[in-house]
Protein backbone atom coordinates (compact mmCIF):
# COMPACT_ATOMS: atom_id res chain seq x y z
CA UNK A 1 0.00 0.00 0.00
CA UNK A 2 1.37 3.56 -1.19
CA UNK A 3 1.63 5.58 1.50
CA UNK A 4 -0.82 8.40 0.06
CA UNK A 5 -3.01 5.59 0.26
CA UNK A 6 -5.78 5.09 3.14
CA UNK A 7 -6.50 1.15 4.14
CA UNK A 8 -10.35 2.02 2.70
CA UNK A 9 -8.88 3.38 -0.56
CA UNK A 10 -6.54 0.41 -0.99
CA UNK A 11 -9.12 -1.91 -0.15
CA UNK A 12 -11.62 -0.37 -2.27
CA UNK A 13 -8.78 -0.40 -4.79
CA UNK A 14 -8.72 -5.13 -4.41
CA UNK A 15 -11.67 -5.70 -4.85
CA UNK A 16 -12.45 -3.93 -8.01
CA UNK A 17 -13.12 -7.35 -9.60
CA UNK A 18 -15.54 -8.52 -7.23
CA UNK A 19 -18.83 -7.11 -8.94
CA UNK A 20 -17.85 -9.11 -11.69
CA UNK A 21 -17.17 -12.43 -10.04
CA UNK A 22 -20.26 -11.68 -8.38
CA UNK A 23 -22.66 -11.32 -11.66
CA UNK A 24 -20.61 -14.25 -13.08
CA UNK A 25 -21.94 -16.76 -10.36
CA UNK A 26 -25.88 -15.22 -10.37
CA UNK A 27 -25.70 -15.51 -14.13
CA UNK A 28 -24.39 -19.10 -13.69
CA UNK A 29 -26.84 -20.31 -10.99
CA UNK A 30 -29.93 -18.53 -13.00
CA UNK A 31 -28.48 -21.23 -15.89
CA UNK A 32 -28.49 -24.09 -13.46
CA UNK A 33 -31.87 -23.81 -12.49
CA UNK A 34 -33.39 -23.10 -15.79
CA UNK A 35 -31.58 -26.50 -16.54
CA UNK A 36 -32.73 -28.02 -14.07
CA UNK A 37 -36.34 -26.99 -13.87
CA UNK A 38 -36.06 -28.55 -17.50
CA UNK A 39 -34.53 -32.15 -15.80
CA UNK A 40 -36.59 -32.25 -13.09
CA UNK A 41 -39.57 -32.11 -15.44
CA UNK A 42 -38.60 -34.63 -18.25
CA UNK A 43 -37.76 -36.91 -15.06
CA UNK A 44 -40.92 -36.25 -14.07
CA UNK A 45 -42.86 -37.31 -16.83
CA UNK A 46 -40.70 -40.69 -17.38
CA UNK A 47 -41.78 -41.95 -13.83
CA UNK A 48 -45.22 -41.11 -14.82
CA UNK A 49 -45.13 -42.95 -18.00
CA UNK A 50 -42.97 -45.95 -16.39
CA UNK A 51 -45.77 -45.83 -13.69
CA UNK A 52 -48.18 -46.24 -16.19
CA UNK A 53 -46.60 -48.94 -18.17
CA UNK A 54 -46.04 -51.01 -14.92
CA UNK A 55 -49.76 -50.14 -14.10
CA UNK A 56 -50.84 -51.43 -17.60
CA UNK A 57 -48.63 -54.39 -16.89
CA UNK A 58 -50.33 -55.60 -14.03
CA UNK A 59 -53.45 -54.70 -14.33
CA UNK A 60 -53.14 -57.61 -17.53
CA UNK A 61 -51.88 -60.51 -15.16
CA UNK A 62 -54.04 -63.71 -15.73
CA UNK A 63 -56.84 -65.25 -12.83
CA UNK A 64 -56.80 -68.79 -12.27
CA UNK A 65 -59.59 -70.60 -10.02
CA UNK A 66 -61.16 -74.03 -9.14
CA UNK A 67 -64.76 -75.02 -7.78
CA UNK A 68 -63.86 -75.88 -4.02
CA UNK A 69 -66.56 -78.83 -4.44
CA UNK A 70 -64.42 -80.31 -6.56
CA UNK A 71 -61.51 -80.56 -4.78
CA UNK A 72 -60.73 -82.76 -1.45
CA UNK A 73 -60.19 -81.22 1.52
CA UNK A 74 -56.68 -79.85 1.47
CA UNK A 75 -54.37 -77.81 3.81
CA UNK A 76 -54.37 -73.39 3.42
CA UNK A 77 -52.13 -72.50 0.89
CA UNK A 78 -53.56 -75.21 -2.26
CA UNK A 79 -54.90 -73.91 -5.42
CA UNK A 80 -55.76 -74.67 -8.36
CA UNK A 81 -53.73 -73.83 -11.53
CA UNK A 82 -56.81 -73.61 -14.78
CA UNK A 83 -56.73 -70.24 -16.07
CA UNK A 84 -60.06 -68.92 -15.78
CA UNK A 85 -61.86 -65.55 -16.50
CA UNK A 86 -61.88 -63.26 -13.87
CA UNK A 87 -64.80 -61.36 -14.85
CA UNK A 88 -66.85 -64.72 -14.95
CA UNK A 89 -65.46 -66.08 -11.62
CA UNK A 90 -67.34 -66.28 -8.83
CA UNK A 91 -65.70 -65.24 -5.46
CA UNK A 92 -67.85 -66.25 -2.80
CA UNK A 93 -67.88 -69.92 -4.24
CA UNK A 94 -64.61 -70.22 -6.34
CA UNK A 95 -60.70 -69.91 -4.43
CA UNK A 96 -59.07 -67.44 -6.28
CA UNK A 97 -55.47 -67.02 -7.20
CA UNK A 98 -53.93 -64.26 -8.87
CA UNK A 99 -50.94 -64.84 -10.49
CA UNK A 100 -48.33 -63.27 -12.58
CA UNK A 101 -46.55 -66.34 -14.07
CA UNK A 102 -47.63 -68.44 -16.77
CA UNK A 103 -47.45 -71.96 -16.19
CA UNK A 104 -49.05 -75.03 -18.17
CA UNK A 105 -52.87 -75.68 -17.29
CA UNK A 106 -52.98 -79.04 -15.35
CA UNK A 107 -55.26 -80.36 -12.89
CA UNK A 108 -53.01 -82.89 -11.76
CA UNK A 109 -52.63 -82.81 -7.66
CA UNK A 110 -48.57 -83.29 -7.68
CA UNK A 111 -48.61 -80.31 -9.95
CA UNK A 112 -51.15 -78.20 -7.54
CA UNK A 113 -48.39 -79.31 -4.52
CA UNK A 114 -45.70 -78.45 -6.20
CA UNK A 115 -46.78 -75.13 -7.49
CA UNK A 116 -47.51 -74.00 -3.91
CA UNK A 117 -44.67 -75.37 -2.52
CA UNK A 118 -42.27 -74.00 -4.86
CA UNK A 119 -41.56 -69.92 -2.93
CA UNK A 120 -40.97 -67.86 -5.77
CA UNK A 121 -44.69 -68.53 -7.17
CA UNK A 122 -45.53 -66.16 -4.51
CA UNK A 123 -47.14 -65.77 -1.17
CA UNK A 124 -50.47 -67.76 -0.81
CA UNK A 125 -52.97 -66.47 1.58
CA UNK A 126 -56.76 -67.91 3.02
CA UNK A 127 -59.34 -65.02 3.47
CA UNK A 128 -62.79 -65.72 4.28
CA UNK A 129 -64.92 -64.63 1.80
CA UNK A 130 -68.88 -65.76 3.03
CA UNK A 131 -70.72 -64.06 5.62
CA UNK A 132 -69.31 -65.96 8.46
CA UNK A 133 -69.52 -65.50 12.10
CA UNK A 134 -66.81 -64.22 13.98
CA UNK A 135 -67.47 -68.17 15.90
CA UNK A 136 -66.92 -69.78 12.63
CA UNK A 137 -64.20 -67.51 11.35
CA UNK A 138 -62.49 -68.96 14.63
CA UNK A 139 -63.38 -72.53 14.42
CA UNK A 140 -61.78 -74.35 11.08
CA UNK A 141 -64.21 -76.95 11.61
CA UNK A 142 -66.96 -74.36 11.17
CA UNK A 143 -65.51 -72.33 8.30
CA UNK A 144 -67.88 -72.24 5.45
CA UNK A 145 -66.07 -71.24 2.07
CA UNK A 146 -62.89 -69.56 1.76
CA UNK A 147 -60.84 -67.51 -1.15
CA UNK A 148 -57.00 -68.05 -1.67
CA UNK A 149 -55.67 -65.24 -3.16
CA UNK A 150 -51.49 -65.68 -4.45
CA UNK A 151 -49.84 -62.43 -3.52
CA UNK A 152 -46.64 -62.29 -5.51
CA UNK A 153 -43.58 -61.15 -3.89
CA UNK A 154 -42.02 -57.58 -5.06
CA UNK A 155 -39.17 -59.61 -6.54
CA UNK A 156 -41.73 -61.25 -8.48
CA UNK A 157 -43.71 -58.36 -9.93
CA UNK A 158 -40.27 -56.23 -10.93
CA UNK A 159 -39.70 -59.32 -12.99
CA UNK A 160 -42.80 -59.28 -14.79
CA UNK A 161 -42.62 -55.61 -15.21
CA UNK A 162 -38.83 -55.36 -15.98
CA UNK A 163 -39.23 -57.93 -18.48
CA UNK A 164 -40.09 -56.20 -21.70
CA UNK A 165 -37.04 -54.07 -23.15
CA UNK A 166 -39.13 -50.39 -23.40
CA UNK A 167 -39.18 -50.84 -19.12
CA UNK A 168 -35.71 -51.33 -19.24
CA UNK A 169 -34.32 -48.54 -21.42
CA UNK A 170 -37.48 -46.38 -19.61
CA UNK A 171 -35.59 -47.40 -16.09
CA UNK A 172 -32.28 -46.71 -17.19
CA UNK A 173 -33.06 -43.42 -18.19
CA UNK A 174 -34.75 -42.21 -15.37
CA UNK A 175 -31.41 -43.38 -13.49
CA UNK A 176 -29.61 -41.04 -15.70
CA UNK A 177 -32.02 -38.08 -14.73
CA UNK A 178 -31.61 -38.78 -11.59
CA UNK A 179 -27.80 -39.09 -11.42
CA UNK A 180 -27.91 -35.85 -13.61
CA UNK A 181 -30.63 -34.11 -11.12
CA UNK A 182 -28.38 -34.95 -7.88
CA UNK A 183 -25.09 -33.01 -10.13
CA UNK A 184 -26.84 -30.21 -10.99
CA UNK A 185 -27.95 -29.59 -7.30
CA UNK A 186 -24.55 -30.42 -5.61
CA UNK A 187 -23.14 -27.84 -8.62
CA UNK A 188 -25.96 -25.65 -7.36
CA UNK A 189 -24.74 -25.61 -3.61
CA UNK A 190 -21.24 -25.32 -4.32
CA UNK A 191 -22.06 -21.82 -6.62
CA UNK A 192 -23.93 -20.71 -3.69
CA UNK A 193 -21.02 -21.66 -1.09
CA UNK A 194 -18.65 -19.77 -3.48
CA UNK A 195 -20.93 -16.53 -3.78
CA UNK A 196 -20.99 -16.50 0.37
CA UNK A 197 -17.51 -16.28 0.46
CA UNK A 198 -16.69 -14.19 -1.78
CA UNK A 199 -19.14 -11.68 -0.11
CA UNK A 200 -18.24 -13.05 3.33
CA UNK A 201 -14.79 -12.28 2.69
CA UNK A 202 -15.37 -8.40 1.15
CA UNK A 203 -17.67 -7.64 4.32
CA UNK A 204 -14.90 -8.96 6.98
CA UNK A 205 -11.98 -7.61 5.31
CA UNK A 206 -14.02 -3.97 4.70
CA UNK A 207 -14.62 -4.20 8.37
CA UNK A 208 -11.38 -4.62 9.47
CA UNK A 209 -9.61 -1.70 7.25
CA UNK A 210 -12.77 0.77 8.52
CA UNK A 211 -11.11 0.22 12.36
CA UNK A 212 -8.09 0.63 10.86
CA UNK A 213 -9.06 3.47 8.63
CA UNK A 214 -11.02 4.67 11.73
CA UNK A 215 -7.82 4.44 14.17
CA UNK A 216 -6.12 6.15 11.38
CA UNK A 217 -8.41 9.10 11.47
CA UNK A 218 -8.50 9.44 14.86
CA UNK A 219 -4.83 9.90 15.21
CA UNK A 220 -4.63 12.57 12.45
CA UNK A 221 -7.48 14.56 14.68
CA UNK A 222 -9.84 13.97 11.71
CA UNK A 223 -12.47 11.46 12.60
CA UNK A 224 -14.71 14.62 14.11
CA UNK A 225 -14.86 16.33 10.81
CA UNK A 226 -15.32 13.36 9.02
CA UNK A 227 -18.22 12.22 10.97
CA UNK A 228 -19.80 15.78 11.21
CA UNK A 229 -19.74 15.73 7.69
CA UNK A 230 -21.36 12.17 6.71
CA UNK A 231 -24.09 12.95 9.13
CA UNK A 232 -25.13 16.43 8.01
CA UNK A 233 -25.82 14.68 4.54
CA UNK A 234 -26.56 17.14 1.13
CA UNK A 235 -25.98 20.72 1.77
CA UNK A 236 -27.42 23.35 -0.15
CA UNK A 237 -25.65 24.67 -2.82
CA UNK A 238 -23.95 21.70 -3.26
CA UNK A 239 -23.00 20.60 -7.09
CA UNK A 240 -25.08 17.07 -7.86
CA UNK A 241 -25.66 14.93 -10.94
CA UNK A 242 -29.05 14.38 -11.63
CA UNK A 243 -31.52 11.95 -13.70
CA UNK A 244 -34.56 13.99 -14.72
CA UNK A 245 -36.25 11.04 -16.16
CA UNK A 246 -35.87 7.66 -14.84
CA UNK A 247 -34.09 4.79 -16.17
CA UNK A 248 -32.73 7.55 -18.32
CA UNK A 249 -28.98 7.82 -20.01
CA UNK A 250 -28.78 11.28 -20.24
CA UNK A 251 -27.76 13.26 -16.95
CA UNK A 252 -27.22 17.27 -16.23
CA UNK A 253 -25.47 19.14 -14.20
CA UNK A 254 -27.78 20.88 -11.05
CA UNK A 255 -27.34 22.29 -7.44
CA UNK A 256 -28.92 21.37 -4.33
CA UNK A 257 -31.40 23.70 -2.86
CA UNK A 258 -32.88 21.71 -0.04
CA UNK A 259 -33.11 17.82 0.66
CA UNK A 260 -35.30 16.37 3.37
CA UNK A 261 -33.37 13.53 4.93
CA UNK A 262 -37.08 11.76 6.40
CA UNK A 263 -38.22 11.75 2.50
CA UNK A 264 -35.17 11.12 1.09
CA UNK A 265 -36.38 13.86 -1.63
CA UNK A 266 -33.86 16.73 -3.25
CA UNK A 267 -34.84 20.09 -4.51
CA UNK A 268 -32.73 21.45 -7.17
CA UNK A 269 -32.16 23.94 -9.77
CA UNK A 270 -30.34 24.00 -13.49
CA UNK A 271 -27.05 24.86 -13.30
CA UNK A 272 -27.59 26.27 -16.81
CA UNK A 273 -27.54 29.65 -16.83
CA UNK A 274 -30.64 29.97 -19.55
CA UNK A 275 -32.73 28.18 -17.47
CA UNK A 276 -34.85 28.88 -14.52
CA UNK A 277 -35.60 25.11 -14.02
CA UNK A 278 -35.98 23.37 -10.67
CA UNK A 279 -36.77 19.59 -9.79
CA UNK A 280 -37.93 17.66 -7.32
CA UNK A 281 -36.42 14.39 -7.13
CA UNK A 282 -36.14 11.47 -5.43
CA UNK A 283 -32.35 9.87 -4.19
CA UNK A 284 -32.04 7.53 -6.89
CA UNK A 285 -32.16 9.87 -9.69
CA UNK A 286 -29.41 12.44 -7.86
CA UNK A 287 -25.88 11.80 -7.58
CA UNK A 288 -24.05 14.67 -5.15
CA UNK A 289 -20.68 15.37 -6.71
CA UNK A 290 -17.20 15.24 -5.30
CA UNK A 291 -15.16 12.76 -3.58
CA UNK A 292 -13.22 11.49 -7.05
CA UNK A 293 -9.97 12.27 -6.12
CA UNK A 294 -8.18 8.99 -7.19
CA UNK A 295 -8.26 9.07 -11.13
CA UNK A 296 -5.83 6.37 -13.12
CA UNK A 297 -5.35 6.69 -16.67
CA UNK A 298 -7.64 4.64 -18.72
CA UNK A 299 -10.17 5.02 -16.09
CA UNK A 300 -13.98 5.49 -17.80
CA UNK A 301 -15.78 8.53 -16.38
CA UNK A 302 -18.96 10.86 -16.51
CA UNK A 303 -17.84 14.53 -17.29
CA UNK A 304 -19.57 17.46 -18.16
CA UNK A 305 -18.56 18.44 -21.28
CA UNK A 306 -17.11 21.70 -21.89
CA UNK A 307 -19.51 25.03 -22.36
CA UNK A 308 -22.28 22.58 -21.47
CA UNK A 309 -24.26 21.22 -17.94
CA UNK A 310 -24.33 17.68 -19.74
CA UNK A 311 -22.42 14.53 -18.50
CA UNK A 312 -20.99 12.17 -21.08
CA UNK A 313 -18.84 9.68 -20.97
CA UNK A 314 -14.89 10.35 -21.13
CA UNK A 315 -12.06 8.32 -20.61
CA UNK A 316 -8.95 9.72 -18.29
CA UNK A 317 -5.96 10.10 -20.05
CA UNK A 318 -3.81 12.69 -17.30
CA UNK A 319 -4.21 12.15 -13.88
CA UNK A 320 -5.69 15.25 -11.99
CA UNK A 321 -3.74 17.95 -11.40
CA UNK A 322 -3.84 20.59 -8.99
CA UNK A 323 -2.52 24.16 -9.75
CA UNK A 324 -2.37 26.59 -6.95
CA UNK A 325 -5.29 29.42 -6.79
CA UNK A 326 -7.19 26.84 -9.38
CA UNK A 327 -9.41 24.25 -8.76
CA UNK A 328 -8.02 21.07 -9.46
CA UNK A 329 -8.90 19.30 -13.33
CA UNK A 330 -8.52 16.00 -15.07
CA UNK A 331 -7.48 15.57 -18.93
CA UNK A 332 -10.52 13.26 -21.09
CA UNK A 333 -10.75 11.81 -24.22
CA UNK A 334 -14.65 11.96 -24.71
CA UNK A 335 -16.76 9.45 -26.28
CA UNK A 336 -17.15 10.09 -30.22
CA UNK A 337 -15.84 13.74 -29.88
CA UNK A 338 -13.27 12.93 -32.60
CA UNK A 339 -12.95 15.92 -35.19
CA UNK A 340 -13.06 15.79 -39.26
CA UNK A 341 -9.95 13.90 -39.04
CA UNK A 342 -10.88 11.37 -36.66
CA UNK A 343 -8.42 12.76 -33.80
CA UNK A 344 -10.44 12.94 -30.53
CA UNK A 345 -8.33 15.89 -28.74
CA UNK A 346 -8.02 16.32 -24.82
CA UNK A 347 -10.08 18.58 -22.97
CA UNK A 348 -10.11 19.80 -19.61
CA UNK A 349 -12.71 19.29 -16.98
CA UNK A 350 -12.72 20.55 -13.57
CA UNK A 351 -12.64 17.95 -10.76
CA UNK A 352 -15.85 19.06 -9.58
CA UNK A 353 -18.10 18.40 -12.61
CA UNK A 354 -16.99 14.74 -12.67
CA UNK A 355 -18.35 11.22 -10.97
CA UNK A 356 -17.88 8.08 -11.33
CA UNK A 357 -20.26 5.77 -14.20
CA UNK A 358 -23.84 5.36 -12.82
CA UNK A 359 -24.86 1.84 -11.91
CA UNK A 360 -27.76 1.87 -14.56
CA UNK A 361 -25.24 2.61 -17.91
CA UNK A 362 -23.21 -0.60 -16.53
CA UNK A 363 -26.10 -2.70 -17.24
Amino acid sequence: MANSETYLESFIEGIGTLPSELRRNLVHSQALDQNYGKLVQELRDCEEEYLLRAHEVLSSLPVQSKDKSTRKKRKIGDSSDNDINYENAAPMEKEVRISHLQKDNSDSEEDEDNFWSNPNEGIPISVPFSEESDEEIGDPSKSKARTILTVPTTEELRHKVHSADTSKAALTRIAALRRDARQMTEEKISNAKQTFTLVNDAIKSLDDDLEKFEAMLKTTGQYETVVAASMSGPQPNDLAAIQVSPNSPDWILAKVITHDPRSGMFSLSDEDIESNKTFTLPEAQVVILGGVDRLSRGDVIYAVYPDTTSFYQATVVQVPKKIPGKDPFVLVHFKDDGDENGITHEKAVLMKHIMRVPYAAIQ
